[in-house]
C-alpha cells in the first residue's frame, strides 16, 4: 500500500514538471526597478589614522633597526648571575648569593658585624668592609652598605647592584 501511494506521488510531480514546461514563452517575470534609487559612494575619512608613509620612510625606519646581540657576546659579558640566560631552566640561584653565606651578627656599643663565610675563609665584616681593600671575606670591589641585626639583613653593593643577604633560622 505504501509502494502505491509513493508511485502515485511521482507521478503526479513528473506530470505537473511536464505541463509548466509546456507553457507559453509570452508570460516573463519582469521586475520594475524604474523607482529604485541608487545610493551615492560617499567618501569617509577617518582622521584618526595615521597618513601612510612612503617607500622612502620605511626604507629609513629599516636602517634605524639594531640587530640582536649574539647569545655568545651577551654569555661574556654575564660574570654573576645565571650562568645562560638563554637556557630554559628555572631562575638559578645568583653565584654570589652561593660564594657568600651569612652565619650571624654580632652588634656592639659602637660598630655592627655580620659573620660570614666566603671562599672557605670565615670571619667577620663591618660596614667599612670592601672586598680586596680591607677584607678577603668578599669580592673585589664588593662594598657593605648596611648591616641590619635587628631585621637579621646585611646589604652590598658589587658590580652596582644592591645584594640583600638575610639570615635564615
Amino acid at each position: 500500500m505504501l509502494r502505491f501511494f509513493y508511485l502515485n506521488i511521482l507521478t503526479f510531480i513528473s506530470i505537473g514538471t511536464l505541463l509548466s514546461s509546456c507553457n507559453s514563452k509570452s508570460e516573463n517575470f519582469e521586475i520594475d526597478l524604474s523607482n529604485y534609487k541608487i545610493p551615492k559612494k560617499s567618501i569617509v575619512k577617518n582622521l584618526s589614522q595615521e597618513p601612510t608613509a612612503s617607500i622612502e620612510d620605511k626604507k629609513f625606519i629599516k636602517n634605524k633597526l639594531i640587530n640582536f646581540k649574539k647569545s655568545s657576546e651577551i654569555l661574556n659579558e654575564v660574570t654573576i648571575g645565571k650562568s645562560d640566560p638563554f637556557s630554559k631552566e628555572g631562575n638559578e640561584i645568583n653565584k654570589f648569593n652561593s660564594i657568600l653565606q651569612l652565619t650571624g651578627f654580632l652588634n656592639t656599643d659602637h660598630r655592627k658585624f655580620a659573620f660570614v663565610k666566603y671562599l672557605n675563609n670565615q670571619g667577620t665584616i663591618s660596614e667599612e668592609s670592601i672586598g680586596g681593600i680591607n677584607t678577603n671575606l668578599l669580592p673585589y670591589g664588593a662594598k657593605v652598605i648596611n648591616i641590619n641585626p635587628i631585621n637579621k639583613k646585611l646589604s652590598i653593593n658589587f658590580e652596582n647592584k644592591n645584594y640583600i643577604f638575610e639570615m635564615q633560622e
